[in-house]
Formats: structure tokens, sequence, C-alpha cells
């Protein structure tokens, strides 16, 4: 069996570091990605997917660095917890579904997270299906079993 996520898309915002009870440190990152199809009409439309990651241990040291409107791509595994909420009095029980990562690379420069010339522009392109082929080259990786390393 087989549980892993490979995800290519920007950062709704900035990291948002957390610590748990027992003093372990985690960052949790919104990530959208895009999807871009031709209708019937043969007009192109796009839909975006939010998801949320969780970094833990030496991966979030990496992913606190990460700023809002960064490139980046990540490895990891899809985990459920179920919730409840309550709502006007009456208690509701969800799943929710989370990626929790394994492993991170940096597609776009720290400082040119808003420039179109780090590959967002090949974002938006439909001729490519979504992707660019002009992602910049990366400057960070960090997996959480090794730590972090410059390339």
């Amino acid at each position: 069996m087989f549980n892993k996520i490979i995800l290519i898309g920007r950062l709704g915002q900035n990291a948002e570091a957390k610590t748990t009870q027992n003093n372990k440190e985690y960052v949790i990152l919104n990530i959208a990605t895009q999807e871009s199809w031709k209708n019937d009409k043969g007009d192109y439309e796009n839909r975006t997917e939010w998801h949320r990651v969780y970094a833990w241990r030496n991966l979030s040291k990496f992913a606190k660095t990460l700023q809002k409107g960064q490139l980046i791509t990540l490895e990891g595994t899809l985990r459920y917890r179920e919730v409840e909420d309550e709502v006007k009095g009456t208690t509701f029980k969800h799943r929710i579904a989370e990626i929790h990562a394994i492993s991170m690379k940096r597609l776009s420069k720290i400082e040119a997270a808003d420039d179109p010339s780090d590959g967002a522009r090949d974002e938006q392109s439909p001729a490519f299906g979504g992707w660019g082929e002009n992602i910049a080259s990366s400057t960070i990786c960090c997996q959480d079993r090794a730590g972090c390393e410059i390339e």
C-alpha cells in the first residue's frame, strides 16, 4: 500500500509556526494548486484547490522561512482527522484531510515571490495545462529526516 502526495503550488499566506503541548514545534502552510482544462466550448477554465500542510521537526525550521506567494514543491502523506464543531447548539462530527510533509523544495526566490519571472506567468498558461516549464532553480531543499541543505 502507498500513501504519497506530491504538490507544486503557491503559499496563500506566510508560514504559521505553532508549538504542541509537548513543546514540539510545527508549521502550518496553506498551499494553492491550480488546474486548467478546456471546456466544451473550447474556452479554458481554472480551478484552485487549497491544501493544509503540516511540517514537523527539522522540516518546520525550513518551512518557517517560506513566504506568501512563493512557489514550492513538497512530498507528503495524506492523513485524516476527526473534529467536532458546534453550530447553534448542535455538535457535528466531520473529517478533515491534511498533508504531513516529508520533504519540501523552494522553487522561487525569497525576494521575488511576486515576480512573474520566477515561473508564476507559466502557471497561468493554458497551453501548458497549468504548470510552467521555466520554474526558477531551487535555492533550498529540506527533508524531514535529513535536515536542511543548500543546493
